[in-house]
Order: structure tokens, then C-alpha cells, then sequence
């Protein structure tokens, strides 16, 4: 789930402990261009103080007027964009369709464990009978998604996305920012303490361990990316290795074709690495961008990253002229 979520999460928890009547509200069921996921939630509070977002605006508004002198005593849910004209009314794109869940929040134990279970990476799955208002807290089975059926509300929430970052270089800096901007939580592991002590990276998770003691401490879940940056094979073989038998979304590996081939024979040849799983690894790591810079190459990598993580398969292809100029 989005950073913007949890913190929702943590401030409704907050302002029920404190006493205040708290209105929670979140998107059950998109179709179309909508503004925000399914899972998007927002909350505000007698005062008419909120924090989230569910549109970018509209539907906010309109809620916050709707509920802004009475809470609701029930669950309800609330569909806006059923046809074009309604869409651009409440500032959707054209065609798009939001439902929202409107609920009193009036305890905050389901917001703490569910945050509680979050923090040991574990998928949490909420209940809620839309005309009792009881709910109750699960583990969701694999495919389950947030969803609205009938008189059944259910709501996942997964851990955070993260990057795992091998290596502590220039480039790495790189990719530890973009991550961090696009959401994703960021840990880097060098054991060279050169490269530590001249981290240029901004304030994150700086680990000694050995790349592959690293990888099996973080517990990689489908939630997980490993990206291996040293241009040493040593260290980043390492990685890759328990990168590859673990459930990560992404591995990536820097280096040339040729670089990335050898390590693929090496693999297969030394240590029993399958075809499956070789082909599972992006090296030469990023999407072809033509890049220059550490900066474009982080760029490049985290374009992939992310495509892998939304299900989205990217190419790309050079013009004749630059692959002729040696591009």
C-alpha cells in the first residue's frame, strides 16, 4: 500500500484514542481512469480536520459536505461517475467510476493491528458486513484484492514496497532517491567499508553484512526488489543467488551483455541456478535508455522496477543512427 495510506492509518488511529468521532472512507471499486487505486483511503473528524485522499479533490469535497453535521450511523457505499456527465462533475476522468465505503471509525484497534502486522510484512485482509458494521481482521489468501460484493466490504493491505540495493556507490545514491520519491522503502548493503564511509545516498538502511547474509535477513517477499550494483562479481553474484530462490518481484543485475551472459554461465555451471530462474533476472539491468549518467541509469532502472511491479512489460528499441554512431 501507498505511504499516504499508512499514514492515514496511524492518524485515524491517533484521533480515536484522543476521543474525536472519526468518519473513515475508502475506494472499494474503481473502473476506468480513476484518480487512485482501489484500497485508497481517507479519513476525517468532528472538527472537519482530514487527511488522504480518494480523487484528487471532488469526491473529497462533496463527502466532507455530505457527512459534515451528521456521522454515519452505518456502513454505506457511494458510486460517482456512472456516466460521463457525472464523471467530469465530480472531476474524474471521463468514463472513470469510483465506489467508495463510508464507515465510523469509533475503535483503534483494527487500524494498530493492522499496522502492527504491516511492520512484519505480513498481508492483512479486513472484513466488513456492510449492514451489521461488524468487522474483522484475516490473512488473506494470495489473490484476494480489495473489493465490494453485495454486503461484503474486503480490504487488503499489503507491506511496503522496497528495494533492496547492493553495492554503495554514485549510482546506487541514484536509485536509492528515485525509490524513495516513487514510495518504495530502501535498504543497501556494502561490505566494503570504502564505499559506506563515502555514502553520498540520503538517510537510509546502510548494512555491513555480505550481500547474500543480506538477502536472507531481509526475508524477501513478493513485495521485495534486489537490485545488484557493485560491478563486482563476487559480491553481486551473491546477491543475485538468494535474490533468485527467494519470491522477489525483481532481480537486476548491472553490467554489459557479455558481463551479464558469464554471470548467467557461472550460475547455471557452479551453483545449479535453473534456466527458469536465470531468465528471471533483468541483466543487463534497466530498460535501454540510452543512458549517459548515473542518473539516467538509475532513472532507467527504476522505469523497470516499477513496470514489473504494475504487471507492465516495456521495450525499447535505439534508432539504426545511434546504434551506428556506437549508442
Amino acid at each position: 500500500m501507498e505511504n499516504v495510506d499508512l499514514a492515514v492509518l496511524d492518524t485515524a488511529a491517533e484521533w480515536v484514542e484522543d476521543g474525536r468521532q472519526v468518519v473513515l472512507v475508502t475506494v472499494a471499486k474503481t473502473w476506468g481512469s480513476s484518480p487512485r487505486p482501489a484500497g485508497s483511503m481517507m479519513i476525517w473528524r468532528d472538527d472537519g480536520q482530514f487527511e488522504g485522499s480518494l480523487s484528487g479533490g471532488c469526491i473529497e469535497q462533496e463527502l466532507l459536505e455530505k457527512f459534515a453535521e451528521v456521522t454515519p450511523d452505518a456502513a454505506t457505499s457511494i458510486t460517482y461517475g456512472v456516466t460521463n456527465e457525472a464523471a467530469v462533475s465530480r472531476g474524474l476522468p471521463c468514463g472513470g467510476e469510483v465506489t467508495v465505503v463510508v464507515e465510523a471509525l469509533r475503535s483503534a484497534d483494527e487500524p494498530r493491528e493492522i499496522l502492527s502486522r504491516l511492520s512484519r510484512r505480513e498481508r492483512v485482509l479486513r472484513v466488513l458486513e456492510m449492514d451489521s458494521g461488524k468487522s474483522w481482521l484475516e490473512a488473506p489468501p494470495a489473490q484476494a484484492r480489495t473489493d465490494l460484493s453485495d454486503n461484503r466490504f474486503e480490504a487488503v493491505f499489503e507491506p511496503k514496497w522496497r528495494v533492496l540495493v547492493i553495492g554503495a556507490g554514485q549510482l546506487s545514491a541514484f536509485v536509492a532517491r528515485f525509490a524513495s520519491t516513487l514510495g518504495y522503502e530502501v535498504f543497501v548493503c556494502d561490505p566494503r567499508e570504502n564505499y559506506r564511509n563515502s555514502w553520498l545516498g540520503d538517510d537510509v538502511s546502510l548494512s555491513a553484512e555480505m550481500p547474500d547474509d543480506f538477502v536472507i535477513a531481509q526475508q524477501c517477499d513478493p513485495q521485495t526488489a534486489v537490485v545488484a550494483l557493485t560491478h563486482d562479481p563476487k559480491l553481486d553474484d551473491l546477491a543475485i543467488m538468494e535474490a533468485l530462490n527467494s519470491p522477489a518481484f525483481y532481480v537486476g543485475a548491472l553490467g554489459s551483455s557479455r558481463t551479464n551472459a558469464a554471470r548467467r554461465e557461472r550460475l547455471r555451471d557452479h551453483f545449479d541456478m535453473s534456466e527458469v530462474q536465470l531468465s528471471f533476472m533483468s541483466g543487463p539491468i534497466g530498460l535501454d535508455l540510452n543512458t549517459r549518467t548515473a542518473s539516467e541509469i538509475a532513472l532507467s532502472i527504476m522505469t523497470e522496477v516499477t513496470a514489473r511491479r504494475n504487471g507492465v512489460t516495456l521495450s525499447s528499441e535505439r534508432s539504426q543512427s545511434q546504434e551506428l554512431a556506437g549508442a
